[in-house]
């Protein structure tokens, strides 16, 4: 998957900008500035991650990407959310559950002021030091913008599920397949297929499967795309072998793995996720024994990221592992990225799997992940997304 986002921070890449979006960051500044706050934004809570849709931000030293899914857990949001935390703090290091957070000490933040949009979301300034002053009419001024931008949100979710029913039944997206090479050779050895959506709404893959999942549509558009992928196969370059990515949900959901099966006498691999937590891995075990027992390669994709660890690994015991863009961006210069590596090459050798570094852009790069022993890599600097070659 890959992506030309930054881990450097404070760094807002923007999303689609209809009128929705200009409303709410309107609103958002006049949050900002009325508090007298450093950064406001929307907050929204999928499942078990957080991820924020819209940013005002004046000179702040907060640590934070637009769009970025991160976990639930230990969050600023789960805790007000459930109220173990108030809806306004001047100073965070004075309460015992926020000068505990790592998000505190990550993010640098020093004080905050939110309000709840319904379950799902919450409308939030910080600073990233302590505000004197700051006090309950905070919250109660943003209660009163929340409700506006909750109503935005709304028109948004309609149109979101208008544009998910197009791409499903207009076939509104077309894919691309980025070259895997092996590192030490510059071969081609396979290539990952990718959305893309033909849909200012949806610039990036990520914003259309979002929605697609918040409309119940989620495994139907992973089939979709993963159908119109595989129908490549026939004309696959010799050798090149196929990567689909698929969700935990969608790898157990029958129809998905029997269209797979139906294809694994060819070169086929299954790229799974680690955006979202795996539930329970019992129920991926019969199929992705059946895929194996065809010849379907299991790879974890963005290791390093999201959900990602070793018991993840041991529990769905993959051929291939995908190194996620955040270790791999600025190797070449980060010590514990190159620790890190260096422990997962060694891990992968015992463990007899392959190792893909994604997001590889400089030269640097990936000489760095070669002399480590990486075997293969994907990135720009080993090919961007495009029709496959003919064959």
């Amino acid at each position: 998957m890959e992506s030309t986002e930054t881990a450097s921070a404070p760094s807002f890449p923007r999303p689609r900008v209809s009128g929705e979006d200009l409303d709410i960051r309107r609103l958002l500044r006049l949050a900002r500035v009325h508090l007298g706050m450093e950064f406001a934004a929307l907050v929204e809570v999928l499942e078990d991650h957080v991820a924020l849709r819209a940013v005002d931000c004046g000179q702040t030293t907060l640590s934070f990407l637009l769009d970025r899914r991160v976990p639930l857990e230990g969050t600023y949001a789960q805790h007000i959310l459930a109220g173990t935390l108030p809806e306004h703090l001047a100073d965070t290091l004075w309460h015992p559950v926020s000068r505990d957070l790592l998000s505190t000490r990550r993010n640098g933040v020093g004080s905050y002021a939110a309000a709840p949009i319904g379950t799902g979301a919450l409308l939030v300034c910080a600073s990233g030091s302590s505000t004197p002053g700051l006090d309950e009419r905070a919250p109660q001024f943003l209660a009163l913008l929340a409700e506006v931008v909750g109503e935005q949100m709304r028109r948004a979710h309609i149109g979101e599920q208008g544009r998910i029913h197009e791409a499903l039944d207009g076939g509104r997206f077309r894919m691309v397949y980025q070259p895997i090479v092996d590192l030490a050779h510059g071969a081609v050895v396979g290539y990952e297929a990718l959305a893309r959506f033909d849909d200012p709404g949806f610039p990036t893959p990520a914003h259309a499967f979002e929605a697609a999942t918040r409309a119940g549509l989620g495994v139907q558009l992973e089939l979709l795309t993963m159908r119109s992928a595989l129908e490549q196969l026939p004309v696959m370059p010799a050798g090149g072998r196929l990567s689909v990515n698929l969700s935990a949900e969608a790898l157990m959901t029958p129809s998905v793995v029997e269209l797979l099966l139906h294809h694994a006498h060819y070169p086929l691999s299954v790229e799974i996720t680690e955006h979202t937590q795996v539930r329970d891995y019992g129920l991926l075990t019969e199929p992705l024994a059946h895929l194996r027992r065809a010849g379907v390669e299991i790879v974890v994709d963005d290791a390093g990221a999201g959900f990602a660890n070793f018991a993840h690994l041991l529990k769905l015991r993959p051929s291939v592992i995908k190194l996620d863009i955040e270790l791999v961006r600025g190797i070449d210069q980060d010590p514990m990225r190159l620790a890190l590596t260096r422990s997962l090459v060694a891990f992968a050798a015992e463990a007899k799997v392959s190792l893909v570094a994604e997001g590889i852009e400089t030269d640097s790069e990936l000489q760095t992940l070669r002399s480590l022993g990486v075997g293969f890599g994907q990135g720009f600097i080993c090919g961007r997304p495009a029709a496959l070659p003919v064959a």
